[in-house]
């Protein structure tokens, strides 16, 4: 089959568009301040929409971007994973939770409040389970925690009464206070406030002129604590940074987050892009800024409608062991594995596959050891052994200075007909 095929399988989500063309032409990625100004430069200035009104509004954004991708005329909400018939504004089932909660910086909506109403920082939440998050800041919990269960909907969620489960956690109140996010969700609200973090750094808004305040993360309760004055204010802290940061490697992107970061973009105007480029966490937020690189991308469309995309994150030391790749917008529910090799290489449709393989040498298959499944959300990843990486002839140890490059395989279902592609690749060189 040809790649044409392709573009004509409907994806399950309401795919509102993607990175547009050259959108992070301008990222430097030379050093943390470096990025973090860039991606500022990139995401700031956002069109406002009001947080509620007789036109388009938060509640009309955000019941398309948490659009329930079994069920068009649902919602998903971010902690109980229920499905809501959508109702619009001012209903008793579900709200508007801000990952940020608004008591920490911008608790006065006065018309012109930019965070207050910036959708990539607003969740539609069960009514209820936004009462009991509060604003506690994020944090890790124990067995001793008050549980919050959650639904079972598009494979995650269910159960409940063993820690922790798929279930969310909270304890304490306020400031002092701690809740942990269910395991699937975790690392979209991580993003979300990572995204707040680069997005708010003071000064005013381009257009309109209105100041904004400068938002920050942080462990440190206390600043915490003193950003809620009960006043909109010029700079305010959040947290807990750590708990984030770890967060985000634990739940990787999925395709309902994707998905989500392209419809708020298509109103707002403004991206995620720890959503786009999971990579740039470690530089922005740590200083760690040599990840490795994509190459041979774009690789050939599959039948979600995108590309399937890879991506490393974690340490590059070999001492560390703690490297992990990551594969996105994959089809659901098929499976696939890791590829690697010392040598680029390019080889159009190798086997009658609809993409292309972008290694050459000596490639060794199953990187880490097992063959996976994208599952619902259309995402598999797999920390690999650098005591063991995979080539035909046994595995081997990667030594400091050699460079690897990886790429993903996976089966592929379009009209009815079982066929296989490849994601683009990724390289990076052993320290």
């Amino acid at each position: 089959m040809i790649a044409s095929i392709l573009l004509l399988a409907a994806a399950a989500l309401p795919q509102s568009g993607s990175i547009p063309p050259g959108y992070y032409d301008t990222v430097d990625t030379s050093s943390q301040s470096a990025l973090r100004a860039s991606l500022h430069a990139i995401i700031d200035d956002h069109t406002r929409f009001p947080y509620s009104s007789g036109g388009t509004d938060t509640w009309d954004i955000l019941e398309s971007a948490q659009q329930n991708p079994a069920s068009p005329s649902r919602i998903l909400d971010v902690y109980r994973n229920r499905s809501f018939i959508k109702q619009g504004g001012g209903n008793s089932l579900y709200n508007r939770e801000h990952s940020w909660p608004k008591s920490y910086g911008f608790p006065d909506d006065d018309g012109s409040n930019m965070p207050y109403t910036d959708c990539h920082m607003l969740n539609l939440c069960d009514d209820g389970y936004n009462t009991s998050r509060s604003n506690k800041p994020y944090g890790q919990c124990t067995a001793g925690c008050n549980e919050l269960q959650t639904d079972a909907n598009g494979g995650v969620g269910g159960g409940s009464g063993t820690f922790p489960g798929d279930s969310n956690w909270f304890s304490g109140s306020f400031s002092s206070g701690t809740f942990q996010v269910n395991s699937f969700r975790r690392g979209d609200m991580a993003r979300g406030l990572l995204y707040a973090a680069v997005r708010y750094e003071g000064g005013t808004h381009g257009t309109t002129g209105v100041s904004e305040p400068d938002l920050m993360l942080t462990d440190n309760l206390g600043l915490i604590a003193a950003s809620n004055t009960g006043n909109n204010e010029s700079f305010a802290y959040m947290g807990r940074l750590s708990v984030l940061l770890a967060w985000h490697l634990e739940d990787p992107v999925d395709a309902f987050e994707m998905n989500r970061n392209n419809v708020v973009a298509s109103f707002q105007g403004n991206r995620n892009p720890f959503i786009d480029h999971p990579e740039w966490v470690a530089c922005a937020f740590t200083g760690d800024c040599d990840p490795g690189g994509a190459f041979c991308s774009p690789n050939v469309t599959n039948s979600s409608g995108l590309p399937a995309m890879i991506t490393g994150f974690g340490s590059l030391a070999i001492a560390d062991n703690d490297f992990r790749l990551v594969v996105n917008q994959l089809p659901p529910n098929q499976f696939g594995f890791f590829l690697g090799s010392q040598s680029m290489g390019f080889t159009a449709n190798p086997g009658g596959s609809q993409g292309n393989l972008c290694l050459g040498g000596e490639i060794g298959r199953v990187v880490g050891g097992q063959i996976v499944n994208s599952g619902f959300f259309g995402s598999f990843d797999v920390q690999p052994d650098l005591t063991a990486l995979p080539q035909p002839n046994g595995p081997v140890q990667a030594t400091a200075g050699e460079t690897w490059h990886f790429q993903a395989w996976y089966r592929d279902l379009v009209l009815g007909f079982p066929t296989s592609n490849f994601s683009d690749a990724w390289t990076v060189t052993w320290q």
